[in-house]
């Protein structure tokens, strides 16, 4: 396995700009990915219990965020609403590339017009995952 083809890592970890030939297969993930948790045998409830702690809870507005929300947010309203939260790991920028890709996964192109604003961008890696996501929704007519 090549850790860094793995989605978690291309949504969190990885800087700039995503070999076109991996954004499609992370699909509509903007952040983080626990396919590997949900099958992998090590994980079973008897080995791996899960906490109880609620701090340790999903905070509710962030669970599938739409990603209209998610495109609108500014600098000052990501850092706000992700403050204490593991997505700030990714940075303002990486999740707006990966806001891009799955809005390129999606197949809707009601997302063209925020896409071409992003093609544009002085961000590499968003200028090129809205220009890849633009070229896959011009596909799927």
């Amino acid at each position: 396995m090549d850790a860094a083809k793995c989605i978690a890592y291309l949504t969190i970890e990885h800087k700039g700009t995503i070999d076109a030939e991996l954004m499609e297969g992370m699909g509509r993930q903007v952040f983080g990915c626990d396919i590997c948790q949900d099958v992998c045998p090590w994980n079973s409830p008897r080995r791996t219990p899960l906490s109880g702690d609620a701090e340790l809870e999903a905070r509710e507005e962030l669970v599938n965020p739409a990603l209209d929300w998610l495109a609108a947010l500014d600098e000052a309203e990501f850092a706000l609403r992700f403050n204490g939260s593991p997505v700030r790991r990714t940075g303002f920028h990486g999740l707006k590339r990966n806001v891009a890709i799955a809005m390129g996964n999606s197949g809707l192109r009601r997302f063209a017009p925020r896409l071409e604003h992003w093609a544009e961008a002085a961000d590499e890696g968003l200028r090129t995952a809205a220009r890849w996501a633009l070229e896959r929704l011009s596909l799927k007519q």
